[in-house]
């Protein structure tokens, strides 16, 4: 089971169908092509840090590391932006005026839409 929050848009959040599912989970495609991944979302500054870390690294890590260590450490800045992926999601979504409103565990997206709108119809109901 998977953990997926929900964002949604305005102030009206009973009343707006326009939910945001965010899976939260390791990102294998954040980690695997990272700048591309970036790119994809639109998180310029991410993007931005993420250019800025390799450039630093890549001049600093050549000059003063092995190869290897400089490589583990490449890897490491890769595996955190593939873990904090989602929040740089939630952090845009935020930032275009969502707001976390609920946390659903479910196998799958689909199931987590499902088990969303099922638990909010039972709640207008009543």
């Amino acid at each position: 089971m998977a953990l997926y929050t929900i964002q949604q848009r305005g102030e009206d959040l009973p009343l707006s169908d326009e939910a945001v599912f965010v899976r939260q989970s390791f990102s294998w495609s954040a980690f695997l092509f990272g700048p591309f991944w970036l790119t994809r979302y639109r998180l310029w500054l991410a993007l931005l840090v993420w250019i800025l870390a390799y450039l630093i690294l890549t001049v600093v890590g050549f000059r003063y590391l092995t190869s290897s260590a400089t490589f583990w450490i490449m890897v490491a800045l890769q595996s955190f932006l593939g873990l904090e992926a989602n929040r740089l999601i939630e952090a845009r979504l935020a930032a275009q005026g969502y707001r976390l409103i609920n946390v659903v565990a479910a196998a799958n997206r689909d199931e987590a839409e499902v088990t969303f709108f099922r638990h909010r119809e039972s709640a207008n109901v009543l």
